[in-house]
């Protein structure tokens, strides 16, 4: 079968897949790509930019320091020069000779742009600047050798301090040398130029550059998140398929959707051909379920129930409690005339459905041997015979059955038994306190039709009790896997002799439930417990 083998699911059992929102993945992968694309892009970008400027500064501060050193050269060489040209001047007081060597020295060399001489008391003897007033204080100037920056008419100088021995018992003098720094900034501001210039081609290129990426890498996001999402979407409406009850929804090989696509399409098919395979066997169980529930009915409806049965002085009561849905076990009581009562006793060797069809014929095989034949002419004997060969040729030696069968006399406590393979039944009398049983031989029923069964025969007394049991009672075990025994039965029917039959039938069922708490069952239990008393 490949088609729908259940039921689909009814309208709005399926998840609404509808009202999922979000991204899907194509788009997912697509918007992931690109941003990473871009953050990598970005950081390449900062990272051009940051050894741009790194290289702009680096380029600065070495011209700068260049700078710094030719103009310190050139200020110490023309303050050195100038300093032994002009001792003598300076000493003779020739001050005009002095602003003529000054302004010389201006109209010389461009970059420097002023020359100051001061005299031992710091006033002003010669200056290249026409605008200067001779005579003015240094500011505060001593004489020593130094460098500093400055401002001349507003453009910034490098001012150096040359002192000027020229023979004064005052001390020394002075010469001041302002260097232009006006190359350096022209310098500084094509490298500042040069390096907005770099950045901005870095930037542009970047963008440029990105942007291709982005564009390249989103064609191939797009190709393969078709490849991978392509099969998703198929694996997905296979499973909404197989959710809806279509056991044929297989999905494809998803070529090119990576292992892990392949293996979920590869699980999905093995998952459904499983949940193929499972249904058929839920509906086989179910449907054998219903078998053995209907077998089970059946095998109620033959045994008699829990309440006691009354006939004379003898009452009974019995139950079968199997270990599965359907036993093996059973038990009949019926009356033969109006003097006698039969009760009969089985065990069906195995388990299930089968052993409970066995047990059901056995039952109502064992109802038909009693219409055979006149009351007066059966006993036990002849029933446990008629059983034996019915369960032969209905098992055909497959099934077997141990059993025991009783005839008794209700006003004369004369009873009748006999037993093929079955444990013999417990007597114990109220009055007395005395135990016996009611020993039987014979072969188990169902092995061959030729099987011989004899009866024997016994007198009940008044206050008797009689317990006929299956070895499922005996055999219970508790959790150290010991064995509940005749001997604990026997205390057990002691203890509770002076209740009724049904009530000693479920004091002998509670007390094997407490010795074999917590553990499975493992057999059929049938216990028939009948007292005989005197007549009223």
């Amino acid at each position: 079968m490949t088609g729908t083998i259940v039921a689909p699911l009814e309208a709005g059992e399926l998840p609404d897949v509808a009202s999922i929102r979000g991204l899907r993945l194509d788009q997912i992968l697509l918007l992931t790509t690109a941003a990473l694309v871009l953050v990598i892009v970005g950081l390449l970008t900062a990272l051009s930019a940051v050894s741009t400027t790194s290289q702009f500064e680096e380029a600065s501060a070495t011209f700068t320091e260049r700078t710094q050193n030719h103009a310190r050269e050139l200020g110490q060489t023309v303050s050195h020069t100038l300093a032994l040209t002009s001792a003598t001047s300076l000493r003779d007081n020739n001050y005009a000779f002095l602003t003529d060597v000054a302004r010389a020295i201006i109209a010389a060399n461009r970059n420097i742009l002023r020359v100051q001489m001061f005299d031992a008391d710091s006033l002003l003897v010669a200056d290249s600047d026409p605008d200067a007033k001779l005579g003015t204080a240094s500011g505060g100037r001593k004489a020593e050798r130094a460098i500093q920056g400055a401002v001349f008419k507003n453009r910034p100088v490098y001012e150096f301090q040359e002192p000027l021995d020229y023979g004064s018992q005052s001390g020394k003098g002075l010469i001041v040398i302002s260097y232009s720094l006006d190359e350096l900034q022209h310098q500084l501001h094509v490298l500042k130029e040069n390096k907005d210039d770099a950045l901005r081609t870095t930037i542009r290129n970047a963008l440029i550059l990105g942007l291709g990426f982005v564009l390249l890498a989103s064609v191939v996001a797009a190709i393969q998140s078709r490849r991978i999402t392509r099969p998703l979407g198929v694996l997905t409406r296979r499973v909404m398929q197989l959710a809806a009850g279509d056991l044929s929804a297989r999905a494809g090989q998803a070529t090119g959707a990576g292992r892990e696509v392949r293996t979920l399409s590869l699980v999905f098919n093995h998952m459904a051909e499983r949940i193929k395979v499972l249904l058929e066997d839920v509906r086989s169980k179910a449907q054998l379920e219903r078998e053995v529930s209907l077998a089970r009915t059946v095998q109620e409806t033959l045994l008699p129930g829990r309440e006691a049965f009354q006939m004379g002085t003898m009452r009974m009561a019995g139950v079968v409690i199997t270990a599965d849905a359907c036993g093996g076990d059973w038990w009949f009581r019926a009356p033969l005339d109006e003097q006698r009562v039969v009760v009969g006793v089985g065990d069906v060797t195995g388990h299930g459905l089968s052993t409970a069809l066995v047990a059901t014929s056995a039952t109502s095989g064992f109802a038909s041997a009693m219409t055979m034949r006149e009351p007066d002419q059966l006993n036990s004997q002849v029933l446990i015979s008629a059983l034996n060969i019915t369960l032969a040729h209905l098992g055909r030696g497959e099934y077997q059955m141990s059993s025991a069968l009783a005839v008794i006399d209700v006003h004369t406590g004369l009873i009748d038994y006999a037993a093929g393979g079955h444990p013999a039944a417990c007597v114990y009398n109220r009055l007395s306190g005395q135990f016996a049983s009611l020993p039987a031989r014979g072969p188990l029923l169902g092995a061959s039709v030729s099987s011989q069964y004899s009866s024997r025969q016994a007198q009940l007394r008044p206050g008797d009790i009689i317990v006929w049991y299956t070895d499922g009672l005996t055999e219970a075990r508790d959790a150290a896997g010991k064995l509940y025994g005749t001997q604990r039965l026997g205390a057990a029917v002691q203890t509770n002799a002076q209740l009724t039959a049904e009530g000693l039938r479920d004091a002998i069922l509670a007390d094997v439930r407490a010795f074999s708490a917590g553990q499975p069952q493992r057999d059929d239990i049938t216990v028939v417990v009948a007292e005989f008393s005197t007549a009223s």
